[in-house]
């Protein structure tokens, strides 16, 4: 196998049924994740049990379709894929789950394992490699791409107190539509909420962080990679 693998704790591994691997698979580029999905059902060990494009929806359309293995871009809308892969394993232990990403720094690579993620893999990586990380996280074994640090794993739970892991899930989700330029009425509609509610969230999170205006709010997302740098930011 190209990428490290750290077996797991004994009688985790998925395999021993001979059943196929249930995969999940989040990406909103459509025409990424239909590729994707193509490609996996073609390989007798795996069946796709379902698909997302919103990181609003994933976690419960995850909790309904039950996989064994969770194929997660990192850059997602609504809830960024740290943040779903946040939310995925702390409802669902059994669930592996992958991380796809353009990003190779070990700050995203120790962020992702610190949020539960059993398998970091860079986007442009080959069909035979993806399916070997899809096989390691279904055997629930850690994979790390090839290329990617293994210092890494030395950042787990090194790094100083952070702020933002004091926000709540539904903070995280408010924090990430404002950076990605949506009006507190079109949160409230998102996320089925008043826009009163929304106006909490908004001032929690703020006081959490110690940001107090919406320019520095929207800088400090883009510089955490929770949203990607070429979405254009939109006022209120």
């Amino acid at each position: 196998m190209a990428g490290t693998g750290l077996t797991g704790l004994p009688g985790e591994d998925r395999t021993m049924n001979q059943r196929p691997i249930k995969v999940f698979l989040a990406d909103d580029h459509n025409v990424v994740r239909q590729a994707l999905a193509e490609m996996v059902a073609r390989e007798p060990d795996f069946e796709v049990v379902g698909q997302c494009a919103d990181g609003l929806t994933v976690v419960d359309a995850v909790l309904a379709a039950a996989p064994d293995v969770l194929v997660l871009d990192i850059s997602m809308p609504g809830l960024n894929g740290l943040d779903v892969c946040r939310e995925v394993t702390r409802k669902m232990d059994h669930v592996g789950v992958l991380i796809l990403s353009m990003h190779d720094d070990e700050e995203f690579v120790a962020r992702a394992l610190e949020n539960g993620a059993s398998g970091y893999l860079m986007k442009e990586a080959d069909n035979e490699q993806l399916l070997d990380a899809i096989h390691a996280v279904g055997r629930a074994e850690l994979y790390l791409a090839p290329g990617i640090s293994r210092t890494a794993l030395q950042r787990i739970g090194r790094r100083d107190a952070d702020p933002y892991e004091r926000l709540t899930t539904r903070e995280r989700e408010v924090l990430q539509l404002i950076a990605e330029g949506k009006t507190n009425r079109h949160i409230a509609k998102a996320l089925g909420l008043a826009v009163k509610t929304i106006d909490t969230h908004r001032t929690r999170l703020m006081n959490k962080l110690d940001i107090h205006n919406q320019t520095n709010l929207v800088k400090y997302a883009l510089r955490r990679g929770i949203v990607p740098l070429e979405l254009p930011p939109q006022s209120d």
